[in-house]
């Protein structure tokens, strides 16, 4: 019997040690990865507090006054072309396969948080890689280690993890996260036609509300301007402060607070990939200029200030244009409104990071 239990001992023992050594083995056949991101206008750097030229047709200076936006499912893309998916550390800024680059410190104009974040972590299988693939965007769902679902775009912020948790990153339970929120103000402020009378039906915040009620189709809660103007003009128009894009799905149905699946029929989310991109000693950069290319960010010609990816929106045809969506149908029934044409978005480059 005590040989029996050296023998036992002896072959636990092995496998302990055989445990350890697999655990070690695989955490050397992964590299950690870091991927920087950062805010320009052409040439020049976008933060908190600065002027910000040649925005827009106007090229009106302007200030930032948020800027935050949410990738998913980042991939590196291998010597054959493969994209191989980056496994995120799970953290306040990244939950599942999503994370949340946020560049506004409540300096300057900028509103909300002094907490940001402009590096997604994460690791792959050890190997070269010679580019970089996301989307912007937060997936409908996602699938935990067991495989069962996980709601994420359409859950409720108040119950989520982090980062999906932030109600200024949210506009109700159909629509949805805000994808992207980037949000400037122009010297001399946007001058507008009045919003109309807020029909109390349609402003509703909570669980179940209608999605897509506002004439130009934006979500609800996607009002403006959302502060009192800065001056009624003698013609009747009125100057607010902030221009906002405000990108997320519209078209939304199901109530997903009844365990419904919602569905969209915009779903607008960017697909971005730099074929050539070395993490190492390269950052992500999201370019202000070609965003608002054919923008006037002083003039707006109604419903939501700016563009809040409403498709009768007038400022959102441009705007979708410099994304990389398409705002509307090609046909009817082609049901592809809210869906990349296949040209690359315009809006992101790779740079050497400084």
């Amino acid at each position: 019997m005590r040989a029996l239990n050296h023998f036992a001992f002896a072959i636990g023992g092995l496998a302990a040690i055989g445990v350890a050594h697999a655990a070690k083995i695989d955490a050397n056949e992964r590299q950690q990865v870091a991927i920087r991101f950062a805010l320009a206008a052409g040439d020049q750097p976008v933060e908190c507090g600065r002027d910000i030229s040649g925005l827009g047709t106007g090229g009106q200076p302007a200030q930032l006054h948020d800027a935050r936006f949410y990738i998913s499912t980042p991939a590196l893309i291998d010597a054959a072309g493969h994209e191989v998916p980056i496994e995120l550390e799970q953290n306040d800024w990244q939950y599942a396969n999503v994370a949340l680059l946020d560049f506004e410190n409540k300096t300057g104009k900028c509103i909300g948080t002094a907490d940001v974040n402009d590096t997604i972590k994460g690791s792959v299988p050890r190997g070269r890689y010679k580019g970089v693939s996301f989307v912007i965007g937060v997936p409908s769902v996602t699938q935990d280690k067991d495989g069962k679902d996980v709601v994420l775009n359409h859950s409720n912020f108040a119950t989520a993890p982090a980062p999906l948790d932030l109600q200024s990153m949210s506009w109700n339970w159909q629509a949805g996260r805000k994808f992207i929120k980037i949000e400037v103000d122009p010297e001399g402020g946007v001058t507008r036609p009045p919003p109309p009378p807020k029909n109390p039906a349609t402003t509703a915040n909570g669980a179940g509300a209608p999605a897509g009620d506002k004439p130009d189709g934006a979500p609800l809660m996607a009002d403006a301007p959302k502060t009192a103007p800065l001056r009624v003009n003698s013609d009747g128009t009125i100057t607010v402060s902030t221009w906002m894009l405000h990108l997320g799905s519209t078209g939304c149905r199901g109530d997903a607070t009844k365990g419904e699946i919602t569905s969209c029929t915009n779903p607008n989310r960017i697909p971005v990939k730099l074929a050539s991109f070395d993490s190492a000693k390269q950052r992500v950069v999201l370019n202000l200029k070609p965003l608002f290319a054919s923008i006037d960010l002083g003039k707006d010609q109604g419903f939501s200030t700016g563009c809040m990816s409403g498709p009768a929106d007038p400022e959102c045809a441009p705007m979708f244009e410099n994304l990389g969506l398409r705002l509307k149908e090609t046909a009817p029934d082609a049901n592809d409104a809210g869906q990349s044409p296949g040209a690359p978005t315009k809006i992101f480059r790779a740079e050497v990071a400084k």
